[in-house]
């Protein structure tokens, strides 16, 4: 019988923990999942601004050398992305008073409020996901998931 036909066996628990951790990441990256996100907030923002805007909210106010160090990208890619932001008004740039060569980036209102309808619309959609689900069983797995979530930032803090 060919390797391909053998059922595997199950994976090992922190394996089954981390297929699925991939197998959500690549879901909710899929431009179908974020265009049902999009529709829901009725909001005209791509992925990439996106994420800028939830850093900006995090993080603000952030200067743009460490929104990019945040992101994992280019100081000039960050650049170009905070740019249309700013041009679409949702994302303001003030003096660092610190600094006054540097500048600091935060949301502005109607940036803030797109991040609101963007998530709620992720509330949603999860709510949408796990409408079958028990209460108790929702409870549980938002505890678990806030659990591993403090767990990954502590052993990245310590390690």
């Amino acid at each position: 019988m060919p390797l391909e036909n053998v059922a595997s066996p199950l994976p090992e628990p922190v394996g089954q923990i981390e297929q699925a951790l991939g197998a959500l990441l690549r879901l909710t990256r899929a431009p179908r999942f974020a265009e049902t996100v999009r529709q829901r907030a009725g909001a005209e923002v791509d992925r990439a601004g996106y994420a800028v805007l939830v850093r900006v909210s995090e993080l603000g106010p952030v200067r743009l050398s460490e929104l990019a160090q945040y992101l994992g990208l280019d100081v000039s890619t960050v650049s170009r992305q905070v740019q249309q932001l700013e041009q679409r008004g949702l994302v303001d740039r003030s003096p660092d008073p610190l600094d006054g060569r540097a500048a600091l980036l935060e949301l502005s209102v109607p940036g803030r409020e797109i991040m609101q309808k963007m998530r709620d619309a992720w509330c949603e959609t999860v709510a949408d996901v796990v409408n079958t689900w028990k209460p108790g069983d929702i409870e549980r797995f938002g505890g678990l998931m806030d659990r591993f979530v403090a767990d990954v930032v502590k052993y990245l803090d310590t390690n």
